[in-house]
This record gives structure tokens, C-alpha cells and sequence, in this order.
């Protein structure tokens, strides 16, 4: 059996059903009608000396006359039916009772169906009755505001109240295992203050009955307990029996550590095991039923204190936190960029989350504030986080978790990431650094197996308690619940300006939309109306032109007459470049081979060098309409034409091809070309580049093509230097 094995075996020990009671009492366990079905044999001798009869299954007269007590309704009520208020279990103060000339009180419990009836003494070894110094004892508890100087003002009061040799404040972490935060102990004992202890010291289902039993009371471990008697052979449920039996392993644990007496009260916050108050003695001690009762009132004051206190603290973040959502909640409604909050408001997020620095991976870039792992270390993580189906990553030991992330920036061992939306990767990153810690061990937590004569393992109490230090790396802090849910509030402040956003984008564009579909009407209406009077203008000056002897006139005549001819050509191009907009687009698979030898054909006609040569390469066909990407390519290729003629040797290359799902044609030239500044301005309506002097043209062709671009969803753009040629790179989006 493995070590694993052994102690999963221990941690499943059933102490709720151990067969025994502690020596110092005795146990009756009636059904409801008042049948002995169980009876701790120790009160089946006293019926046997008293009566001559064996108990069990006898009839609850029987008790009665054991306990000297006759068989009235009072006492039979009590038993069966006062405990009972409406349909839930009450237990009322002890019944005192007589047993061989000596007061015990009688406490009532369930175990089921059945109802138990606990014996214990009421004399006790303490001198004084500790519910009269309790309203002193509370005073001084509570006197601080500091949860640390409560809890020492706690093991104080207890400690005078009882008068044991130790009281601690035993806390439990999140992994189970314990640590003394708090002490009060006779002078001379070895101080434990600040040691820890494994979680397999009080395992599982211990804890689970501190939760359901207040206090718990062993009153001398070298007593011998006393065996259970029983009709049947399932087994009595003692989880309520204030003297259920103790386990062997717990038995040995504390006489390991000399202690001859223990008595505990469990430390209930938000309805869990908070911690205990631990009561050690080194010689025999027994409190009865009342002074435990009155050190459970303690130990529920205490709760509520350290619930107080936790609440308190967990208010005073929850305002910390929020301050900084609404900082975040402003700056996002500020700025026009999403990641400007890293940089506004990074410095709250981390100070207020305890975090070291901040990622946000938004649209494929980092933006970080504070002190964060390398960029490839952080992009493994928004992998990582990308492929979980909650989206959320919470850890404070990151290597240990997460070893598939390769994060090599080992001194980060905190994470809190979430993604912001579903299918999207961009997310927000928190991470905290590795606290490096010494835990005091009282022992050392690992050696609990040993071995017996035949060489099989068994489970065995630590028999040393020697101060045993261990190094904990790789940890960082636990993050709490509000600060995951800040992070998620945070998360959602982002979502909201990113929908926000989106929607004055979609407005925005409606309005432009609107405005471009205006702007296309008034152009197209504006140019069809002006070519009128431009056409008289031209037609007078004409006339002027010809009837006319005097030089002066007639030269200024002959310049109206061309500038009316370059008006009235402008205003042909401007309203072409309007019916591109109007017109609806007739999509269908174009012939490219045909379309751009016909073009090659058109500008041979009325080449001006004799030298040119038009290279027509692959010609792929491109779904379009064969109008519009007629005028495309048919300005493109002008323009290479007309840009290159003064080369000695002009060559105009036309080559397409497919890549992934597009088709891709390049049209270059050996002409001038164009520097790179200019270049983002060719495609402006009415705006010429270069030498405009030296080359034709009005500005209008490449922003009439740029617009028949856009409509056919493609892409253009520009590859060129100066002195060395142009290239027009035009990618169509490939027919599906």
C-alpha cells in the first residue's frame, strides 16, 4: 500500500461511529418509544449490579429505575418529546440525574431516528464556575478593533476561564493544514506560536464534525474507553454524543506531545471551519457540561468578531476595487482608444488587486503597464486562456499549473487573466509575483508512515515536535473573490465601450453613407447642369474668336475657348466619377484575357513612343463588373503608359495570379515613379503628384478607380520609388 493510500485511509477513518465512550460517562441510546437499542457497557453493569437485568431492549422505566428516578410523565416527556419544537430538535439544559449517590447531568441528542442520552458527571475540575467571570471575559475580547489583538485577548480570557496550561487560536488555511496565530501557556512551556501543522493532523471528516460540535472534550487520554453495547450490528452514529470515543491515531498524536488532557471550541465563520480554539492540559482535566457550554458562547462571540472582522475588510476592498472600475468606467468613456485605460488607469488596477502589472492583448497587440513576463511568455498565455471554454484563468502557483504555457519568467507565479468576449482572443492579464515563504512545521509533516515487526506500513502520530523549517517557493498570494470580480467587472467595462464604440462607428458610418450617397447626387446633378453654360461660353467665345481682327481679343478669345474645353473635360470626369457611385454593380465571371488585350489594342493606336512594349503576362478572370474594371484597368494602364514615355525604352508589365483566396495583378512601369510621401495622396480626388507640369491629366482617374475598388470589395496599393518605376498591386477577392 502506498504512502498516498495510507494516508486516503486515515482521512476516511469513521470517527463518528467508534464503538466506544470516554470512560468518564456512560451512554443510553433509545428509540421513540422509548426502547434501549444501545447502551455503553459500563451502564449495562451498573443495571446488572442494581437490578439483575441486562438493559438493552428494555423499556425506558427501566433507566428510570437505574438513575433512581421513577418512571413519571415528567422525566418520560422530557426524553421523548420536550426536545422537540414543532419539527426541530431542541436540546434543553441537562436533566440532573442520580447514579451511585452522584450528580450527572444527562445531555439529549439524535443519532437518527434515535435519541441519545449522554451521562456525564457534574462535578468538574474547575474551581470556579466560569459563567460568572464570562461577561468580564467578552469585555476584554472584544476591547480592540485589530482582529490580531481580539484573538490574543482571547487566548487570554479562555485561558483564566479554564485555567489549562495552553490555549492556542488554531487557523486552518485553504489546504487544510493548520497554524497557531495566537497563545496563552503556562510560563516555562515551549512557545508554538507561529507553527504549522499538516492538514492530515485533522483531517477531513474531523473538521467535519468540529462544524456540527462546538466543543469537544477529551478528558484524560490513558483512560480506557468504554465499548457500546448493541441489539444489531450496524454500528451507533455517535456525531452528536458529547462522550464519543476518541480515535487511537488521535489518542497517540497527543500523548506524543505529553498533552494528558484537550478540550476545543470550533471557530465558525460564514458557516464554515474558521479555525478552533485548542485547549491543551498536562495533567488529567474535566469541564462538565454547563462551562463547556459557557466557553461555546465564547467561541460563538469570537465567530461573529472574526466574521466582523473579515466583513469589514472584505467592505473596505470591495470600495477600493470599485473606485477603480469607476476609473476605468471613465476612462474609457474619455479616450477614443480602448487601450488607453492600460496606460490611464494601470497604476490603480495593480496597487488595488495586489498585482505586480497588467496585460491587455487586444486586436492582435500587447499594451502593459507595471512589471509583467516577456511578451512571447504573456502570448503563451492568451493561448492557453483562448482554449478554455470558461475563459477565465485563476492561480497563484502558475509554473506548478500551468507548465504547458512555457512561462520562463519564474519569478511570476500569480495569474488572474479572463478573455473579454467568446471566439475572440483579446484579454486582460493580472499577475502577482512569488512570495517566497519559511513555514515552521512543528515536525516534520511528511514522516507519519511507519513500519510494524512484519514490516507492513502503518499510519503513526509524529512522536517529535521539534521545530522543522520548510522553504515554500512558487507561490504568490491567493486571489480573493472580489478581486476576480473586479477583474470581471473590469472585463465588462471594456465589453460596454467596445459595444459603445461600435455603435457611434455604425451611426457614424450611416451618416457617411448617407452623406457620400448625397455628395455622388449633387455631383453628378452639378456637373450635368454646369456643362450647359460652360458649352455656351466656349460656343460665344468661339464666335468672338472669329469675327474678330484685333490680336488682343482674339488671343484672349482662344484662352477662354481652351480653358472652356478643359472646364467642360473636368466636369465630364467629375461626373463620371459620380455615376461609379450611382451605378449598381452587374457582377459576373470577366474575361481578363480579352479585356485587357482590347486596352493594350486602344493605347497602341495613339502611342507617343515607338518603343513601348506592353507585357501581358497570366490574366486570371475576376468576378466584377466588366464596365467598371474596363475603366480600372484601363486608367491604371494609361497611367503607366503615360508615366514612362520619356523613358528611352518604356515597358509596361501586366502579370496576375492567385494567392489564397484572391487574385493578384501588378502593373508596373519604368517611369518616373513616385517618392513615398506622395504616394497616400494619388488616390485624393482632383490631386496630382510629381511634376503635374510635365504630364496630363486632371486628378480624377485614380480616385475614380480607388471608388470602383471599394465597391468591388478589393484592395489597392502602391510599390514605387523615385526614378524607378511604378507598381500598382490590385488584389479581387477570388469567386466562391
Amino acid at each position: 500500500m502506498s504512502e498516498v493510500d495510507i494516508l486516503d485511509l486515515c482521512s476516511r477513518e469513521p470517527i463518528h461511529i467508534p464503538g466506544h465512550v470516554q470512560a468518564h460517562g456512560y451512554l443510553i441510546i433509545l428509540d421513540s418509544v422509548g426502547i434501549v437499542k444501545y447502551c455503553s457497557a459500563n451502564f449495562n453493569e451498573l443495571a446488572r449490579q442494581e437490578l439483575g437485568i441486562e438493559i438493552l431492549e428494555r423499556y425506558i422505566t427501566s433507566i428510570s429505575a437505574v438513575l433512581g428516578k421513577p418512571a413519571d410523565d415528567k422525566f418520560i416527556e422530557y426524553i421523548i418529546n420536550l426536545s422537540w419544537h414543532g419539527k426541530e430538535f431542541k436540546p434543553h439544559n441537562p436533566y440532573v440525574v442520580n447514579i451511585k449517590g452522584h450528580a450527572y447531568n444527562m445531555i439529549l441528542s439524535l443519532s437518527g431516528e434515535y435519541y441519545i442520552l449522554d451521562f456525564e458527571p457534574e462535578a468538574s475540575d474547575l474551581y470556579t464556575d466560569p459563567q460568572n467571570t464570562v461577561g468580564a471575559a467578552l469585555s476584554q475580547m472584544l476591547a480592540a478593533k485589530e482582529l490580531q489583538t481580539i484573538l490574543e485577548n482571547t487566548v487570554i480570557e479562555i485561558r483564566r476561564v479554564i485555567n489549562y496550561d495552553r490555549i492556542m487560536i488554531y487557523k486552518f488555511h485553504d489546504d487544510g493544514h493548520g497554524e497557531v496565530i495566537a497563545e496563552d501557556k503556562q510560563p516555562g512551556l515551549e512557545t508554538w506560536l507561529g507553527l504549522h501543522y499538516p492538514a492530515s493532523d485533522i483531517p477531513q471528516q474531523a473538521r467535519e464534525l468540529y462544524k456540527k460540535n462546538y466543543t469537544r472534550l477529551i478528558a484524560n487520554v490513558d483512560d480506557v474507553p468504554v465499548p457500546i453495547l448493541a441489539i444489531s450490528n450496524i454500528p451507533a452514529d455517535l456525531t452528536n454524543s458529547s462522550i464519543r470515543a476518541v480515535s487511537p491515531v488521535h489518542i497517540t498524536y497527543l500523548k506524543n506531545m505529553g498533552v494528558q488532557s484537550s478540550f476545543s471550541v470550533s471557530i465558525i465563520v460564514d458557516n464554515e471551519l474558521w479555525g478552533l480554539i485548542a485547549c491543551h492540559n498536562y495533567s488529567p482535566r474535566f469541564i462538565n457540561f454547563r462551562q463547556r457550554e459557557t466557553a461555546k458562547l465564547i467561541g460563538q462571540v469570537l465567530s461573529s468578531g472574526v466574521g466582523l472582522r473579515n466583513q469589514e475588510k472584505i467592505h473596505q476592498d470591495h470600495l477600493t476595487l470599485q473606485s477603480v472600475v469607476m476609473e476605468v468606467a471613465r476612462s474609457l468613456l474619455k479616450n477614443n482608444k480602448i487601450p488607453d485605460v492600460i496606460s490611464d488607469c494601470g497604476q490603480g488596477i495593480i496597487a488595488a488587486c495586489k498585482a505586480s502589472g497588467i496585460a491587455l492583448y487586444f486586436e492582435g497587440a500587447l499594451y502593459l503597464f507595471g512589471e509583467v513576463p516577456d511578451d512571447q511568455d504573456i502570448l503563451s498565455l492568451v493561448e492557453e486562456l483562448n482554449a478554455r471554454n470558461d475563459g477565465l484563468i485563476v492561480s497563484q502557483r502558475l509554473l506548478e499549473e500551468l507548465p504547458q504555457a512555457q512561462l520562463n519568467s519564474g519569478k511570476f507565479a500569480g495569474l488572474l487573466a479572463c478573455k473579454l468576449t467568446e471566439n475572440i482572443k483579446d484579454c486582460v492579464l493580472l499577475f502577482r509575483k512569488e512570495v517566497s515563504l519559511t513555514v515552521k512545521w512543528a515536525g516534520d509533516p511528511a514522516k507519519i508512515i511507519r513500519f510494524d515487526s512484519n514490516g507492513n506500513q502503518y499510519i503513526s502520530p509524529r512522536n517529535s515536535f521539534d521545530q522543522w523549517s520548510q522553504q515554500v517557493k512558487g507561490n504568490s498570494e491567493k486571489w480573493s473573490e472580489i478581486e476576480i470580480q473586479t477583474l470581471l467587472e473590469i472585463r465588462d467595462e471594456i465589453n460596454f465601450a467596445i459595444g459603445r464604440k461600435t455603435i457611434e462607428l455604425r451611426i457614424l458610418n450611416e451618416k457617411l453613407r448617407d452623406a457620400y450617397a448625397e455628395l455622388d447626387t449633387f455631383a453628378h446633378t452639378v456637373s450635368h447642369d454646369l456643362k450647359t453654360p460652360i458649352t455656351a461660353i466656349k460656343a460665344f467665345a468661339e464666335l468672338i474668336l472669329r469675327r474678330s481682327s484685333e490680336d488682343e481679343i482674339r488671343k484672349m478669345s482662344g484662352k477662354i475657348v481652351d480653358n472652356s474645353a478643359r472646364l467642360s473635360n473636368m466636369i465630364g470626369t467629375v461626373l463620371e466619377y459620380a455615376k461609379v457611385g450611382q451605378k449598381l454593380l452587374n457582377k459576373e465571371k470577366v474575361d481578363m484575357t480579352s479585356l485587357i488585350t482590347e486596352i493594350k489594342d486602344q493605347i497602341l493606336v495613339g502611342v507617343v513612343n515607338k518603343n513601348l512594349q506592353i507585357n501581358i503576362l497570366q490574366t486570371p478572370d475576376i468576378d466584377g463588373d466588366p464596365v467598371l474594371l474596363f475603366q480600372v484597368f484601363l486608367n491604371i494602364i494609361e497611367n503607366a503608359v503615360k508615366y514612362s514615355h520619356k523613358t528611352g525604352f518604356p515597358v509596361v508589365s501586366i502579370d496576375g495570379t492567385i494567392v489564397a483566396h484572391d487574385v493578384v495583378y501588378r502593373i508596373t512601369d519604368n517611369g518616373v515613379g513616385i517618392n513615398s510621401e506622395e504616394q497616400a495622396k494619388v488616390f485624393g480626388l482632383f490631386t496630382r503628384v510629381g511634376k503635374i507640369n510635365e504630364f496630363e491629366g486632371n486628378g480624377v482617374g485614380l480616385a475614380t478607380v480607388k471608388k470602383i475598388i471599394n465597391r468591388h470589395g478589393a484592395t489597392i496599393k502602391i510599390e514605387s520609388e523615385e526614378g524607378n518605376g511604378t507598381t500598382f498591386v490590385l488584389s479581387f477577392p477570388l469567386a466562391g
